[in-house]
Formats: C-alpha cells, sequence, structure tokens
C-alpha cells in the first residue's frame, strides 16, 4: 500500500508543478523557476561547503553565485518592465545546461569505468587466491607425509 501512497504523492506534485507551469503567466512561471533554480544553486553551495576546497567545488560556487546574481536581475529586469535584463540570464541558462550535462556525461562515465574497473579487480582477486590456492596443494603434494 505505501508504494501506491508515494505514486499518488508523485503524481499529485506532478500534477502542481504541471499545473503551475501551464496556468500561469509568463512572468509567474520565470518567478516560480527562477526561485527553484536559485534554491539549488544555494543548497549546492552549502553542500560544497562540506567537501572542502577542490577545483570541482570551486567553479561549481562560482557557477551557482552567478546564477543567483543573474536570476535576482532578471527578477528585477521582469518587475520594472525592462526586457533586455533577461540576456544574461538566458546566456547564463544556457551555459548551464551545457556545463551541467557534460559534469552528468562526466559523472556517467567515471561510475561505469568505476564499476569495470571494481569487475577486473575482483575478478583478478579471486584469480590470485585460485592459483594461491593450487600452488599450496601443490607444495603440500611435495611436503613429507608428516605433514599431510
Amino acid at each position: 500500500m505505501e508504494m501506491f501512497n508515494r505514486k499518488n504523492g508523485v503524481n499529485k506534485i506532478k500534477q502542481i508543478i504541471s499545473s503551475v507551469l501551464t496556468s500561469s503567466s509568463p512572468e509567474e512561471r520565470v518567478s516560480v523557476l527562477g526561485c527553484c533554480l536559485g534554491t539549488f544553486c544555494v543548497l549546492l553551495m552549502f553542500l560544497n561547503l562540506f567537501k572542502g576546497s577542490r577545483s570541482h567545488s570551486l567553479w561549481t560556487d562560482r557557477l551557482c553565485k552567478l546564477n543567483i546574481i543573474v536570476i535576482g536581475v532578471s527578477l528585477l529586469a521582469i518587475k520594472y518592465k525592462n526586457p533586455l535584463g533577461c540576456f544574461p540570464a538566458i546566456f547564463i541558462c544556457g551555459l548551464d545546461v551545457i556545463v551541467c550535462s557534460l559534469y552528468g556525461l562526466q559523472a556517467l562515465c567515471s561510475l561505469i569505468l568505476d564499476s569495470v574497473k571494481t569487475i577486473i579487480s575482483a575478478f583478478i582477486s579471486l584469480l590470485i587466491a585460485a592459483l594461491a590456492l593450487l600452488y599450496g596443494q601443490a607444495l603440500l603434494e611435495i611436503v613429507p607425509g608428516s605433514w599431510k
């Protein structure tokens, strides 16, 4: 029964999101989606605090800060009816799509390669264990009878 309740909950969330995105004005959609994107950027910056200073967390931190600034500028541009203020946000959205897609592909490739490396190392470890067992048995055949 729990699985059906979770599925209904997910369907309700999908319905709410689709109703907000289809029945609202473009300004409302920009506000909702901008707030969601900004929230994810803040969450990512918060999670990067625990990773330490690596090059990956440095560029994602900068990209998140840039996203938050550009979202704020675009929301102000919409509020004051200045559509030219939305162009930096459009550029950054395209940059986000490219960078995050590349990062997702890199993560997927590293996941696959790590899995292959793990399978190969497990196979080699089992091969070494089997060879050690056979070598030990061969040595036991050579040892005098009192050790058998």
